[in-house]
């Protein structure tokens, strides 16, 4: 996909002369009182003009910045000075972007000639650069001065409580499906009569069970320590065949409810590199399994790892497509399809692939080829830490 202009009014896409910032800056500077209030708010508070230009911050936001003072954030749009990464794509800035459609912080942004609108909303931002994501809750007020040009701009930092939902959602909801299961074939196993047949495929499901249930654990346990900077590289000398082998094992043998085969394609390449097999490893489990998750039943996902210049490309397709609205958010952190507080693989693909391993994440999906998801892997990925 590619960045575009949204269809919004030129007013939402222009910049106020530098001049006019700073003037409306010191009218506001000028008021002491209403800069105790403002800094005395625990959230962030900017105002901004009818361009969405701040003209003001708060202490808050500054701390959180790492400003040390407002001139370094003055007169540049919210996802700018946050360092959004597609507000960084566009040179008319935040709120410019096919990608900013599906942003609270523009939902909740008022147009010309419309009044400040105290509905709170959601903004995810991941940082150009950092690859650090947070969820903010948006809300907006006229400005108490009475300029109908600026009005306040809260952004509440929930990244934490969103994280807590996810865990919650994901690993005591889904673990406790999986201990839950594993505790009635266990039960079976030990106060029934089976006959041979029977005993044997209960094992085999349990085997899965156990399987799964390491999976989701370790998947939770890589996530945390990435995200806290604890996660440390060990790099080794890796075989791509091998890892694309081990990933249609693990979905082949512990089986799903949802497609019939994993494949690894002919023209797969087999080479040699150097790299992180552990993170290597859970960046393809989870393109998989997201693939097999879009994918109608008994459909095919296929595997595969081509050249690409001095580097590899490990690939996974299914045969679905999806709709642009998820396109738009795929990696942002709190965003699934699959429902409130659920779906980190993508998000966790792309925080390991480029913040950890250095490589690129990328897709497309279209109706008539299907989505492939593909991660480009440097092939002699150091050993410092990111």
């Amino acid at each position: 996909m590619t960045d575009h202009l949204c269809p919004s009014g030129t007013s939402r896409q222009s910049y106020c002369p530098q001049v006019e910032i700073e003037n409306q800056s010191k009218a506001i500077s000028s008021n002491p009182q209403l800069l105790d209030v403002l800094d005395a708010f625990p959230g962030f508070v900017l105002v901004l003009n009818h361009t969405q230009q701040i003209v003001f911050a708060n202490q808050s936001f500054l701390r959180f910045l790492g400003a040390t003072c407002l001139a370094e954030v003055l007169g540049k749009k919210p996802g700018n000075a946050l360092a959004c990464e597609h507000a960084m794509q566009s040179a008319l800035g935040c709120g410019t972007t096919v990608f900013c459609s599906t942003c609270g912080a523009s939902k909740a942004t008022p147009l010309p000639h419309q009044s400040a609108n105290a509905a709170a909303q959601e903004c995810r931002i991941r940082q150009e650069g950092s690859g650090k994501s947070f969820d903010f809750r948006v809300q907006t007020a006229p400005f108490p001065g009475g300029d109908d040009s600026l009005y306040l701009f809260f952004l509440t930092d929930i990244s934490h409580e969103k994280r807590r939902r996810a865990l919650e959602r994901i690993f005591f909801h889904d673990v406790a499906n999986i201990a839950t299961g594993m505790v009635g074939l266990s039960r079976n196993l030990c106060e029934k009569e089976l006959g041979a047949e029977k005993e044997k495929q209960y094992k085999n499901v349990l085997h899965r069970y156990a399987h799964r249930l390491t999976d989701e654990v370790e998947a939770q346990r890589v996530l945390a320590a990435a995200e806290n900077n604890d996660l440390h590289l060990q790099a080794v000398p890796c075989e791509s065949l091998a890892l694309l082998d081990e990933v249609a094992a693990f979905y082949n043998n512990v089986g799903n409810d949802q497609t019939s085969r994993v494949e690894i394609v002919a023209d797969a390449v087999a080479t040699n590199f150097f790299a992180d097999p552990r993170l290597l490893h859970r960046i393809l489990i989870n393109m998989t399994k997201n693939a097999i998750e879009a994918s109608p039943r008994e459909a095919v996902v296929r595997l595969g790892c081509e050249q690409a210049g001095d580097d590899l490309e490990f690939w996974v397709h299914n045969q679905s497509c999806m709709p642009e609205k998820v396109q738009l958010q795929i990696f942002q952190r709190s965003f699934s399809t699959k429902g409130p507080g659920r779906g980190l693989g993508t998000y966790s693909i792309k925080l390991l692939g480029e913040r950890y391993l250095k490589g690129r994440v990328s897709f497309t999906s279209s109706p008539e080829k299907g989505t492939t998801f593909r991660f480009r892997c440097p092939c002699n990925i150091g050993t410092s830490n990111p």
